[in-house]
């Protein structure tokens, strides 16, 4: 079964604050640059704003996602509550699912960063200076959604690949060095 994301989740933009005028610093500002290519953090993060009355509805929960919708690198991110309170940056739409028994969140993040969906959402973007997803883009995005366990299957599955993708990158990093290495012992045996 397929179902359009605006079945699927309520979505709310993220903010733009300028955090050189904020005088407190208890809330956290999530911004793109805080997550690496495998969309976890790339850094211990601060808080950057005091917490103020306007940002009571864009506080983030904890199993919301993150999609980037502006700029050229399309990714969504899960918010797993540990920084916390957060609010979005303006370069976020957040997608925070309706009912959590039908849909996981992680699976929505996992189907969002498939390369197939990556290619849509780059086709859908308008503008010439700052590329954009628009909200009605998003919300008309199809997602198949099978039972929770089949999701966990698929989840399970994507977190083994990329441990053995790491484990293939190490391994290979171990072999050049290995390499140079050897080729250094043959120099100093001249």
């Amino acid at each position: 079964m397929k179902t359009s994301i605006s079945y699927i989740a309520d979505m709310f933009s993220g903010i733009y604050v300028n955090t050189a005028i904020s005088r407190g610093k208890t809330v956290y500002y999530l911004q793109a640059r805080h997550f690496d290519k495998q969309r976890k953090w790339t850094l211990h993060l601060e808080p950057e704003l005091e917490q103020e009355k306007r940002f009571d509805r864009n506080y983030l929960e904890t199993g919301d996602i993150l999609l980037v919708t502006k700029g050229t690198e399309y990714f969504a991110a899960l918010y797993d509550g540990r920084y916390a309170p957060a609010i979005a940056s303006s370069v976020f739409t957040v997608l925070r699912i309706k009912d959590k028994t039908t849909i996981l969140p992680a699976y929505l993040q996992w189907y969002l960063n498939h390369p197939v969906t990556g290619r849509k959402l780059a086709a859908a973007s308008k503008g010439s200076s700052m590329q954009l997803i628009t909200r009605d883009e998003i919300e008309g995005i199809e997602v198949p959604i099978p039972e929770i366990k089949k999701q966990e299957i698929i989840l399970k599955a994507e977190g083994l690949q990329q441990q053995a993708m790491q484990i293939h990158s190490r391994i290979n990093r171990l072999k050049e060095t290995i390499f140079h290495y050897s080729l250094l012992q043959t120099a100093n045996q001249s």
